[in-house]
């Protein structure tokens, strides 16, 4: 059991992966879930109150992208190509970097990390520098104007991945 902080600050108790959690609905993210087929969830990061930084999690725990089917394989790239163009096209981000989080004893997730203009401008390469860009989003980017932005951007991904 651990104690975690979702993406507005609160405190949830964590009891076991935390993936699983969301999945079996055990903790709901902030924003709700965005998505969810037989297959992914979509949601916003738990965590981190970055606009459009969205976790697609795999609905089984797996660890590794080889343990999917080759259906679950085509789902995911459907998903990531049709939330990224509805991003795009709401002008979150114009460019993501798409991350696989393989990880021994973590739930297999994928995160489509946007690259904002304050991200290039404070630290550079985003990859490079991620931890610097996360740190920095947990220390300011907490404030009620960026937490309703994320939120209404999960409204459109939720309106539009939904039709």
């Amino acid at each position: 059991m651990s104690i975690i902080y979702d993406f507005t600050g609160k405190e949830h108790t964590l009891n076991g992966c935390l993936g699983c959690e969301i999945i079996n609905k055990q903790l709901t993210p902030p924003a709700g879930i965005i998505y969810q087929n037989k297959h992914f969830t979509v949601m916003q990061d738990f965590e981190l109150p970055i606009d459009g930084f969205i976790i697609i999690s795999s609905n089984k725990h797996i660890e590794q992208l080889s343990e999917l089917t080759e259906d679950e394989r085509l789902d995911l790239m459907n998903i990531i190509n049709k939330t990224l163009n509805i991003l795009k096209e709401h002008a979150v981000a114009k460019e993501y970097n798409i991350i696989l989080e393989e990880k021994q004893s973590y739930h297999f997730h994928v995160w489509l990390m946007p690259r904002h203009k304050w991200m290039i401008e404070k630290f550079g390469k985003v990859l490079k520098n991620l931890a610097a860009i996360q740190k920095y989003a947990l220390e300011n980017l907490k404030t009620p104007e960026n937490i309703n932005k994320i939120v209404k951007t999960c409204e459109v991904l939720k309106n539009e991945l939904n039709k």
